[in-house]
């Protein structure tokens, strides 16, 4: 192992999931148009209605209606009708599984002081009026094999629901047991499109953007940029790059792109991809879009770097997914990540033009008061789903009845404005939304960035596309 493999692997990697603080993909309506992500699953006979609007909450309850009754669940095949509708009294006990030791904890540490900081502040300051919620977070060290044991211990000692389980294999991992057991399994901090399938796991919601309107956003955007393209696409060999990568495929065909080289790495390797990136620089492709994962983030675009120093007329255009998008591992790939392209739909709390953001500011107060360290970028991803989560508890409490039936309606009949959610004079903005079996998904916003190593921040490209949200 190289001295830079060894300060890669030391660092961790505060960003594996920025989600949100760190995704984004912007474009302009025009060219956006032309993307199709086929249909949305609906269920036959379930009615859909307008979501239910709830303000930006940080120091105060969300302002919300009562939650539309246009989209609700069956309970008739709960393993436990009763507790489903059983009313939740005094206080919401939230289940969580995360990498909390081993070496992921590293990485997804801030986000677990988010999520766990932001439910504490909302339970002292009475944001779920005549409630106190309490966050009961278990580690399972990233191991999808740990985590149904982990959940049923949590069950077992009186988790009311569950929030911000980390990583796709895990949330499959626990899945079916919680929606056979009608317990809500809210805001799974990953962006898997599996999080869409309302008909058979309607407990079941994401926190992220789905991978494949990420994909089709870059697409996008490639075409605006530089239309007709040569494309490589680098990607892991997952669940994840799949879901990238079919989807790129899907809209190049479309935008008239071309696709001239593919190369992947498995998830376990944090080596710089040497053949992989001396395969694509052999075929000169105008762009390259790459899903890597943690480590592989830096690790490939100082591959990237080696390889454009060989030939320095070759100066393609580089889309890396928005999972690698920290300051973190930016700032370790020094040089070679200038000028990168990525995506997010939360404003950035690194970036001091923001000081003065209202969201900002009360996320970074809290943040000082409650010591936290690490990356502020990644941490936002854990308040913003533990924001989601509140919102949700809220708008289920305005029906009269908090339960898990009324909460996971909630869920699916909400729309609501984070207050860390990007905004643009053209654009209203991020949002949390879904309609019901309509819209299965929740946040479908993103922006693109670009990476400037003089200041160490993220340069918006355009608005925020909203393209995606019903």
């Amino acid at each position: 192992m190289s001295k830079r493999q060894r300060i890669l692997c030391a660092f961790g990697a505060a960003a594996a999931l920025t989600l949100v603080a760190c995704s984004g993909g912007n474009g302009d309506a025009s060219s956006a148009s032309t993307i199709d992500l086929g249909p949305v699953p609906v269920t036959p006979g379930v009615p859909t209605s307008k979501a239910t609007t709830i303000a930006p909450a940080v120091e105060t309850p969300p302002a919300t209606r009562p939650a539309p009754t246009g989209w609700t669940i069956d309970t008739s095949a709960c393993a436990d009708v009763a507790r489903a509708e059983q009313p939740i009294e005094g206080t919401v006990k939230v289940g969580s599984v995360m990498p909390l030791s081993g070496g992921p904890s590293a990485a997804f540490g801030p986000i677990k002081d988010g999520f766990q900081t932001y439910l504490k502040m909302a339970s002292d300051k009475g944001l779920l009026p005549g409630y106190k919620i309490t966050a009961d977070i278990r580690d399972d060290q990233y191991d999808a094999a740990q985590t149904a044991g982990v959940v049923d211990g949590a069950i077992n000692d009186g988790a009311d629901i569950f929030a911000g389980i980390i990583g796709s294999p895990n949330n499959l991992a626990v899945r079916d047991k919680l929606n056979h057991q009608c317990i809500p399994q809210l805001e799974a901090l990953t962006g898997s499109p599996a999080w869409g399938q309302i008909a058979d796991f309607p407990w079941t919601t994401g926190a992220l953007v789905p991978y494949n309107i990420e994909a089709s956003v870059y697409a996008t955007k490639l075409k605006e940029l530089k239309p007709g393209a040569t494309v490589a696409l680098y990607s892991v060999n997952s669940d994840l790059g799949k879901a990238y990568v079919d989807e790129f495929k899907k809209q190049a065909d479309q935008l008239g792109l071309s696709i001239v080289d593919e190369q992947t790495i498995d998830p376990n390797i944090y080596d710089q991809p040497v053949t992989q990136v001396g395969s694509i620089a052999g075929k000169l492709p105008e762009a390259i879009v790459a899903v890597p994962l943690g480590l592989q983030c830096p690790a490939f675009l100082t591959e990237l770097a080696n390889a454009k120093a060989q030939n320095t007329a070759w100066t393609p255009m580089v889309f890396i997914t928005n999972t690698c998008a920290s300051k973190l591992f930016f700032g370790l790939a020094g040089a070679a990540a200038e000028g990168v392209y990525t995506s997010d739909n939360l404003v950035d709390a690194n970036d001091p033009k923001n000081a003065d953001h209202p969201g900002v500011k009360a996320f970074m107060e809290t943040y000082n008061a409650a010591g936290l360290g690490g990356d502020p970028g990644a941490t936002e991803a854990g308040w913003n789903a533990g924001e989601a989560t509140v919102a949700i508890l809220n708008a289920a409490l305005k029906t009269g009845t908090l339960s898990r039936k009324s909460i996971i309606e909630a869920a699916r009949n909400l729309t609501f404005t984070p207050s860390l959610a990007r905004q643009s004079a053209s654009s209203q903005g991020v949002q949390y939304k879904m309609k019901g079996a309509e819209d299965p998904f929740a946040f479908q916003t993103l922006q693109v960035l670009q990476w400037s190593g003089a200041s160490q921040t993220f340069t918006e490209v355009g608005d925020p596309i909203t393209d995606f949200e019903s």
